[in-house]
């Protein structure tokens, strides 16, 4: 009877250790789902569900180029300037195919590495450099020269309702929420109107 108890309590603790998503299903808003088929039939995400889509996590510097530049290509919002050198210290031609060349077309785009020569392809993205890269992706570089650079960005974007809380530039962007904005720009056709 012990060594049952014993088997029976290792095996909760073990199982108390594991995530979510493992243990069962992770729960996701109407919202967030929605998102995420949005994405994931406009190829912005290539994980075909919505569990290994990890919504909730952290967006890298070089998933955000691969996802924004599969948006902004998917919609016809830009054409790349192919003659322009995108190649960065820290992105071999190898890690930039393993997304999709979304460095170089994020870089290409204007929306993404414009005058660095590190892009830091795994640092998390905050809130400031995600609404940079979307309002670049919708309007060009209309919102360009605010004071700090993300200004005008985010207070266009929250004009039109894709995003909703500026009040902290500096947290983390999360997956599903990016998802959520890009979904909304889409939709309510503010990324269907031509850069000025």
């Amino acid at each position: 009877m012990k060594k049952l108890f014993s088997i029976v309590a290792t095996v909760a603790m073990l199982a108390s250790t594991l995530p979510t998503s493992v243990l069962g299903a992770t729960s996701y808003s109407d919202e967030l789902e929605g998102a995420y088929d949005y994405a994931y039939g406009m190829g912005i995400t290539t994980q075909s569900s919505i569990d290994s889509a990890d919504m909730y996590g952290t967006l890298t510097r070089i998933a955000l180029a691969k996802m924004i530049s599969n948006y902004v290509l998917e919609l016809g919002l830009q054409t790349p300037d192919t003659s322009k050198d995108c190649s960065f210290t820290d992105v071999s031609d190898a890690l930039d195919a393993q997304y999709a060349d979304g460095v170089t077309n994020a870089c290409q785009l204007g929306l993404m590495g414009v005058g660095i020569t590190a892009f830091r392809p795994y640092d998390s993205v905050t809130r400031a450099e995600f609404g940079t890269v979307l309002s670049r992706a919708i309007w060009g570089d209309t919102n360009n020269g605010g004071e700090p650079y993300y200004v005008d960005h985010l207070n266009a974007l929250k004009d039109e309702g894709i995003m909703t809380n500026i009040s902290n530039p500096s947290m983390k962007e999360v997956r599903g929420y990016v998802m959520l904005m890009m979904q909304r720009a889409d939709e309510n056709g503010v990324a269907t109107e031509t850069p000025a």
